[in-house]
């Protein structure tokens, strides 16, 4: 199996739209653009561990998923936490699939519908952490060997759209990276 039976498995998922292989010279301008990404949308210094873990795998493919028909698989685990400098943990997103765990906590605060902080851990220098998400979408048996996914920022997505010919404007479209080692 192959990048040929990768990209068809990709493709061939209901909510995918388009799936395309990043080529080198692309690739290297989008992880330009997304490493460049310094700040979150809220002004909070951002660390990319997604962008770390993407760029440390074989290939990579960037594919848009239409939203009407489902999006993207739904994450298992945390893919945005906040902590300190020292790495203790500050706050996260709250998967759907945890949503019950963390519902009547007592001792947390809801700073959205799917993020929660912890108020009573001390809250100097915070830094917001993307980290990959798992795909379950492709595996060894397409040739795909830890595949992980990065949602990109609005400008990489922007970038992403305008190179393969999805409208930026298109309702209901996202685009992510999937990235993986081949088995």
């Amino acid at each position: 199996m192959g990048l040929e039976e990768i990209l068809a498995k990709i493709s061939s998922e209901k909510s995918v739209k388009a799936a395309f292989l990043l080529e080198r010279e692309f690739y290297a301008e989008v992880i330009e653009e997304e490493g460049g990404i310094t700040e979150s949308s809220m002004g909070m210094p951002l660390v990319n561990r997604a962008l770390e873990a993407v760029m440390k795998k074989d290939a990579a493919v960037c594919i848009f998923s239409d939203f009407s028909h489902g999006g993207f698989e739904a994450p298992t685990d945390h893919i945005m936490i906040m902590e300190d400098r020292q790495g203790h943990l500050v706050g996260h997103d709250v998967p759907g699939c945890m949503l019950e765990q963390f519902q009547h906590k007592p001792d947390i605060f809801w700073l959205c519908d799917d993020f929660i902080v912890y108020p009573n851990v001390a809250m100097d220098r915070i830094v917001m952490v993307m980290l990959p998400m798992k795909v379950r979408m492709i595996g060894e048996k397409e040739g795909a060997k830890d595949p992980i996914m990065l949602f990109p920022a609005t400008t990489t997505d922007i970038m992403l759209r305008e190179h393969f010919g999805i409208p930026v404007d298109a309702p209901g479209i996202a685009s992510a990276i999937i990235a993986f080692d081949f088995t």
